[in-house]
């Protein structure tokens, strides 16, 4: 079973790609879909509701509304970050793994992760090839006001914790750019699908 890593920056159409991709009948998995199980998770948000009241984010008993609140800060906080990420990050990845054993049990030939921090978290061990899809920061921007409650301080923020295009580029076997309309990144999905597919068969 071949499995392809599917990452890029916020803002820069990951969710959309994957939308292409599941409409040709391929599985598709989204990490950030993982991220917002374990938050439906009690004992999740407990626990890092004890991380976080450890560390003076948090005062006497708290909720899991008030988890989430300390959470929403966090890209303006390192410490914050940590917390998240390393009692999160096993998590996903336990899930992850094991939605892509239960695919190679059924008998596909290819599937799709979207992992927004792939290079960033060094995943891409897990993947016999990686895509990286990028858009101009300015354009990442104007998309974003227009579609999330975001400041463009908010967003800058959110820039800065992800790895330049470049970066990415440099890491990934394959870079598709969507500058463009929504019909010109699918004409390109569909090239990279086909690709792909001749490597499964």
């Amino acid at each position: 079973m071949r499995k392809i890593g599917i990452t890029g920056g916020i803002g820069s159409g990951k969710s959309l790609a994957a939308s292409f991709i599941k409409e040709e009948g391929f599985p598709v998995l989204d990490a950030d879909d993982l991220t917002k199980e374990l938050w439906e998770d009690p004992a999740v948000v407990e626990e890092l509701g004890v991380k976080l009241r450890e560390r003076g984010y948090l005062q006497g008993e708290f909720t899991p509304r008030g988890v989430r609140a300390v959470a929403r800060r966090a890209f303006q906080d390192m410490q914050i970050i940590n917390i998240l990420e390393t009692t999160l990050q096993p998590l996903i990845l336990e899930k992850m793994k094991a939605w892509l054993d239960l695919r190679e049990k059924e008998g596909a030939k290819l599937v799709f992760v979207v992992v927004p921090l792939l290079f960033e978290c060094g995943l891409q061990y897990l993947f016999d090839d990686t895509l990286t899809i990028n858009v101009a920061n300015e354009i990442r921007e104007r998309r974003l006001q227009l579609s999330r409650p975001l400041s463009a301080g908010d967003i800058n923020l959110r820039f800065n914790r992800q790895w330049a295009n470049w970066a990415r580029s440099r890491y990934a076997d394959y870079t598709i750019d969507n500058d463009g309309a929504s019909e010109e990144l699918r004409a390109k999905m569909n090239e990279f699908l086909a690709e792909e597919t001749s490597k499964a068969n």
